[in-house]
């Protein structure tokens, strides 16, 4: 009987691990393309400056300054899980996903900004390489599987086929 509870561990594993690895590694691409995003927006004068200052910031500071978009879209959230427990899915569901689009674009430029000045706290450092860890072991296990190396060779194929780069338009 003690192999029932190990059989339903490692199904749920099979289930769950790759879907979380998933998720996490399609945050990590809208991370990536979000960062590129904020870095193009921080090109304009205005928000140039105010980059300028967020940068100089001293820790403590750069800290509240990191934090502020999870406080700034927590009330969102909750209005759109309201939406959609009230019924409007739809509309819920748009106000969610638009939601983590700017709380993310938001949180990827901050952190490029204040990540230096974060640095200097043991509890950001702890979090910050436990997160790496996570990450790399994700990509760790996913490279292990064949059929994960055959989709990303495929969608390279196509991403090259439909988005060249500009240094291969030539």
């Amino acid at each position: 009987m003690t192999t029932t509870p190990s059989r339903s561990r490692s199904l749920s594993s099979l289930l769950t691990v790759p879907l979380a690895v998933l998720l996490m590694l399609f945050e990590e691409y809208l991370w990536g393309w979000l960062r590129s995003l904020m870095a193009r927006l921080g090109r304009l004068a205005s928000i140039a400056r105010i980059e300028a200052m967020i940068v100089a910031l001293p820790a403590k500071a750069a800290a509240f300054v990191f934090l502020l978009p999870f406080l700034l879209i927590l009330p969102v959230k909750l209005v759109a899980v309201w939406a959609i427990a009230t019924g409007h899915f739809l509309s819920g569901l748009v106000v969610l996903i638009s939601a983590k689009l700017v709380a993310t674009a938001l949180f990827a430029r901050l952190y490029t900004l204040c990540r230096p000045a974060l640095m200097s706290f043991g509890w950001f450092v702890w979090v910050h390489d436990t997160v790496i860890r996570a990450k790399n072991w994700a990509h760790a296990r996913l490279e292990s599987w064949a059929a994960w190396r055959q989709a990303r060779a495929f969608i390279a194929t196509l991403r090259a086929r439909w988005f060249p780069r500009r240094d291969e338009q030539a």
